[in-house]
């Protein structure tokens, strides 16, 4: 396995103890602020480090919302989460500390319904905000961070890797370690059960649980490699079915439609994931048989598929069949069309109105900023990026433009200061302070320039004193 998931196994649940922790009890404290900061900070280092990590605005920006309505209509907490998505076809999703939630490709594509995604993001939401994983610690509490991270390692290598794993279990107390790894029905039931009323009260199908359980045991039954890490990792027993079954019956049936977004992330996931000519054939057979689950995302999908390829007449040909235009996706779709037919002035209007429809839409915004970037637009694009930084202002990607931007024009204090502000929000912190050194060193930029990014630079290397000592 590639190193990331050294580091994201190591919380799937499987590190919590035989008992329920009473909320607000010593289990807030175990972990000081600080150290929490730091695995938190390890851990997403290792994620915007990995090639294994989806790098796509548009799919990131889905989940993101849905965790968010999740989180903000479902919870009475005021929790800050962070959303990745693994290319990986096995289904598994995991929590971790710091609010951190990774989803595996395999279940996007396995879940049905936006119903049964949601009911998996619900369930390790609610593994946070029960504090189930600050249980890994307990029989720590007394030690050092650097106790509780020799264990967290051990635990990462042991659910990738056993039998590389071995020397880190010895090196971590194997007795602690392999304590952690059990899981307990109690803990899986309760966030099933929270993760119930998370669901209905965003607004979703109660139902998608055991939907999503059904969908499961259908992989499990005609495949030997997709479904057993979700069910390692989550197990599922009689008496828990039975449970979720229960309780479902305090719930009144709710017909929710999934968002067409749902589709089409499902479909472009798939148009980039695997052989062209096997996913091209796929789409196709899918549209010309009806049978794909939403028939314009099935297009959609076979459009970047074409793209993938260079097929771009076969991708406009097909972009033009789509009917329902209802979603900000397919405004990117037609302005990257139109910009590979190198009919720029169209390109820029369909950007231009998809932000009227769309306003703040991100995917919009970095697809302009690019667009204008590639026409050798460079003072526009950076005029254009600057409007959003306020409300956007730790996303990477709106840094890294801009610091093509500032590079295209020879400002070098610029191009490096937001290179580091690209690193930083990458959680890249040594990379961060060595780009805001070079931006003090630079030869352009007036005093109050130089004076905001010396001071940065010391701010930055005082955190990253904490962060990595």
């Amino acid at each position: 396995m590639k190193k990331l998931f050294i580091i994201i196994l190591f919380v799937s649940k499987a590190s919590f103890a035989n008992d329920l922790p009473e909320l607000g009890s010593h289990f807030d404290n175990l972990l000081t602020a600080n150290d929490e900061k730091k695995i938190t900070f390890q851990i997403l280092s290792q994620v915007y480090q990995s090639n294994n990590v989806i790098n796509d605005s548009e799919i990131n920006n889905y989940i993101e919302r849905l965790g968010r309505k999740l989180s903000m209509d479902g919870t009475n907490e005021k929790l800050s989460l962070k959303f990745f998505i693994v290319d990986d076809p096995s289904i598994n999703a995991f929590a971790m500390l710091g609010g951190i939630i990774g989803i595996h490709t395999g279940l996007i594509f396995a879940a049905n319904t936006e119903s049964e995604l949601s009911s998996v993001l619900s369930h390790e939401i609610a593994h946070i905000t029960q504090k189930h994983l600050l249980r890994l610690f307990d029989s720590q509490a007394r030690n050092s961070f650097k106790s509780y991270l020799a264990i967290a390692i051990a635990i990462l290598a042991a659910r990738s890797n056993p039998q590389v794993a071995s020397g880190a279990v010895v090196a971590a107390n194997a007795a602690q370690v392999q304590s952690a790894l059990d899981f307990t029905r109690e803990n899986e039931k309760e966030a099933d059960r929270v993760g119930i009323e998370i669901l209905n009260k965003s607004g979703f199908d109660p139902k998608g649980f055991i939907d999503f359980f059904r969908t499961l045991d259908r992989f499990n039954q005609f495949s030997s490699g997709a479904a057993p890490s979700f069910l390692r990792t989550h197990p599922i027993t009689s008496d828990r079915i039975s449970d979720i079954q229960d309780r479902l019956k305090e719930f009144q049936y709710v017909q929710k439609t999934s968002n067409l977004d749902f589709y089409l992330i499902k479909a472009k996931l798939k148009a980039f994931l695997g052989d062209k000519e096997l996913i091209v054939n796929i789409f196709e057979r899918e549209i010309n048989n009806e049978t794909s689950l939403n028939q314009d995302a099935s297009l959609f999908g076979l459009a970047y598929a074409y793209l993938r390829g260079n097929d771009i007449f076969k991708a406009r040909k097909t972009f033009d069949l789509i009917k329902n235009f209802d979603s900000p996706m397919f405004y990117q779709l037609e302005a990257i069309i139109l910009f590979n037919e190198k009919k720029y002035e169209e390109t820029y209007k369909v950007y231009k109105k998809g932000l009227e429809k769309y306003a703040n839409n991100i995917s919009l915004i970095i697809g302009k900023a690019n667009f204008l970037i590639n026409i050798n637009q460079a003072n526009l694009a950076i005029e254009f990026l600057k409007k959003y930084l306020d409300l956007y202002s730790s996303n990477y990607l709106i840094y890294e433009l801009l610091a093509k931007s500032y590079s295209m024009l020879g400002k070098k204090l610029l191009e490096h200061e937001n290179l580091a502000n690209a690193f930083y929000y990458k959680y890249d912190i040594q990379e961060a302070v060595t780009q805001m050194d070079l931006a003090t060193k630079a030869n352009d930029g007036n005093f109050y320039e130089k004076s905001r990014v010396e001071f940065r630079l010391n701010e930055l290397k005082r955190e990253a004193d904490l962060l990595l000592n």
